[in-house]
């Protein structure tokens, strides 16, 4: 399967605006650190074909994010990155599944940053201190978060890391798009208290063991110019062959 195969809506996207790099974000967030399970398969964590066998590691990351502004208008997203990936040369994590609100988010973002994107419908319901957040399409659920800010704020920078720990890359269209971001905000801790997913439509995380979770209060982000190159021969042959099994849900 390549990475355009594991979209849901790979072809008949609507119209919209193209908006170019670099984009500006500001919202809120979780991020969650996640141990995932030896058994969660690269199929299951949907990883494409040209990554299959790359993984490095178990740490995934999942990230829920409400921007309330951005180049395309706000919108919320879920997402995850089920681990490292070898990049010949470098190590480093990549978006295999994620949802946003919005069809000019999928679009551009399948454009400018060959990021898998595709749409779902959100909703998010503050309970008290808890945040109930849940995730479908064509009226079936298939992620739900019940997540507990707490502890003081704490300011949070990018330039802390440096830019490979800060750096994402992605295969798309037979090409490796680099992304290397810049954010600070506004951090405080989290707690998970539950959360379900349907693997036909994201990996089902629950599996696995959250050893860390943060609330972002304000952040501000920046989504820049991508450097992209063209795939190695020998990988994007592989992808074009294996594309005769592309997923279907």
């Amino acid at each position: 399967m390549t990475a355009e195969n594991m979209v849901l809506e790979p072809d008949g996207l609507p119209q919209v605006p193209l908006l170019a790099a670099p984009w500006q974000l500001h919202g809120s967030g979780y991020v969650l650190v996640v141990r995932l399970p030896e058994q969660l398969t690269d199929q299951a964590a949907f990883v494409p074909a040209s990554l299959v066998g790359k993984r490095r590691g178990r740490t995934a990351y999942v990230m829920y994010m409400d921007y309330e502004s951005s180049d395309c208008g706000p919108y919320r997203e879920l997402m995850v990155l089920p681990a490292s990936f070898d990049f010949e040369p470098g190590t480093y994590p990549s978006i295999t599944r994620i949802y946003v609100s919005s069809y000019d988010s999928v679009v551009n973002g399948r454009r400018n940053w060959g990021i898998p994107k595709d749409y779902a419908d959100f909703e998010a319901q503050r309970d008290g201190r808890d945040d109930r957040l849940s995730v479908s399409r064509g009226g079936h659920v298939f992620a739900e978060l019940h997540l507990r800010p707490y502890g003081l704020r704490l300011p949070v920078h990018s330039s802390l890391l440096p830019a490979g720990m800060r750096t994402l890359k992605q295969h798309w269209h037979n090409k490796v798009y680099g992304i290397t971001l810049q954010a600070k905000g506004t951090l405080r801790l989290a707690k998970l208290l539950d959360w379900r997913f349907d693997a036909k439509f994201f990996p089902d995380l629950a599996q696995g063991r959250v050893v860390a979770a943060a609330y972002l209060p304000s952040f501000d982000m920046t989504f820049p110019v991508p450097s992209v190159r063209e795939l190695p021969t020998t990988q994007a042959r592989s992808t074009r062959t294996s594309s005769a099994g592309s997923l279907t849900m």
